[in-house]
């Protein structure tokens, strides 16, 4: 097959440095991929709550340059409406949030007008107590497990430096 385009073996892996902003009406993660153009960089998302992003592309004749990263889509996007922008050597991913519509029984209403609704006594439901706590228990560990793969995010991304100064001083690569 003369002419076709055949990929090498050749691949350098990287782990891409990213960031997470965490906005009023949406999550956006930043992830910096200076040298790739769009049609070098692919997102998917599937239907158990994480989205893939992953890429390629030649760097000079005989090496490529790679990259997968796998991030866990918050539960509180609106998933079909997940856009994405690369610009400027980085990939924004926007993730809308879904917003919190008050129901009518939300509206503040002043005391004497509705006495239907009034308690003098307001009891404590404690099923509701329980599932309160172990929802504030849950964003805890999932605080705890985001720092941590931000953490060995960060330990691979100064090993792959390192790895790729002593390339640059030793000639090893």
């Amino acid at each position: 097959m003369a002419g076709a385009h055949v990929k090498p073996s050749n691949y350098q892996d990287f782990e891409p440095y990213c960031k997470w902003r965490i906005e009023e009406g949406r999550d956006i993660l930043e992830i910096q991929l200076h040298g790739f153009r769009k049609d070098q960089v692919r997102i998917q998302r599937s239907s158990l709550g994480s989205m893939t992003i992953t890429g390629e592309r030649r760097v000079d004749q005989s090496r490529w340059v790679r990259f997968r990263k796998e991030i866990k889509v918050p539960k509180d996007c609106k998933t079909n409406e997940i856009t994405a922008k690369l610009t400027g050597g980085a990939l924004y991913i926007f993730m809308p949030k879904k917003s919190k519509l008050p129901s009518s029984q939300d509206q503040v209403t002043e005391p004497g007008q509705n006495p239907e609704y009034e308690q003098t006594n307001p009891e404590i439901n404690q099923d509701n107590v329980t599932k309160n706590l172990a929802g504030a228990v849950e964003n805890d560990d999932t605080t705890t497990r985001n720092a941590i793969m931000l953490l060995t995010d960060a330990s691979e991304s100064i090993h792959l430096l390192n790895d790729g100064i002593s390339a640059l001083l030793y000639g090893f690569g």
